[in-house]
């Protein structure tokens, strides 16, 4: 093929490209994840930090769109913290999006994902002392779950932002136990190494030989073994 047929053909490929429909167009459904999202979040910070908490719900949210999502997944992903950090019921919440113009089904199908992705019950105390119980029965969760569930994709998508949050502050210097043994962590390095291997396992068996979603937990394999480097794992009594 000449240099001149080579070019031409490559801007027909980017020309079809641009005119490809995505898999699905954000709707009144991410409109309303967006708003109780922002409404929830707004003036949180995440933990340790003064970055927004809205940037971690909205890169989860990316995320997911990136990596095979729907809307609902996506939507999930905005809200995956809203029972656990907001503290906002399950039955509210879908109330809320309904409010905002989500349809009942939409709304119905985000809150199973919410409801999925929280660790512990409404109620129960996040400390040290519930750490383990919190952390065993999130990863059974995830094991019972059929390789179909929406919310495992969610589940993932915030996993893998967290440990490559905090694989950024190891490249900035800072070890495993110098991290985990901040105030806002219930659980010292050994056991959070514990905590992300189990779930790295869990996703690979679950995930692992997806095209899109093998590629999110790969990253969070990566990100797993770069944040423990010479961590001995703990797993808890």
């Amino acid at each position: 093929m000449s240099g001149e047929s080579a070019r031409n053909t490559l801007v027909a490929r980017l020309g079809q490209m641009s005119e490809s429909a995505p898999r699905w167009k954000a709707g009144n459904l991410t409109k309303a994840a967006l708003a109780v999202a922002v409404e929830q979040f707004a003036d949180k910070a995440r933990k340790g930090d003064d970055i927004p908490y809205l940037s971690h719900l909205l890169a989860v949210s990316a995320l997911v769109m990136e990596h095979g999502g729907t809307e609902v997944q996506a939507a999930g992903g905005l809200l995956h913290d809203v029972i656990e950090d907001a503290k906002i019921p399950a039955s509210e919440l879908e109330s809320m999006l309904v409010e905002h113009g989500a349809t009942e089904q939409d709304a119905t199908a985000v809150v199973e994902i919410v409801v999925s992705t929280t660790d512990g019950q409404p109620g129960q105390r996040r400390n040290e002392a519930s750490w383990p119980l919190r952390k065993r029965t999130y990863i059974e969760s995830l094991r019972d779950k059929p390789e179909n569930d929406p919310s495992l994709l969610v589940s993932l998508a915030d996993k893998v932002h967290n440990a490559e949050s905090t694989v950024q502050d190891v490249r900035a210097g800072k070890t495993a136990t110098m991290i985990y043994d901040a105030s806002h962590f219930n659980a010292k390095a050994p056991l959070q190494k514990w905590y992300y291997t189990e779930l790295a396992d869990v996703f690979r068996d679950r995930l692992g030989d997806d095209p899109k979603a093998g590629r999110l937990v790969r990253r969070l394999e990566a990100a797993v073994d770069e944040i423990f480097v010479g961590v001995e794992t703990q797993a808890p009594v």
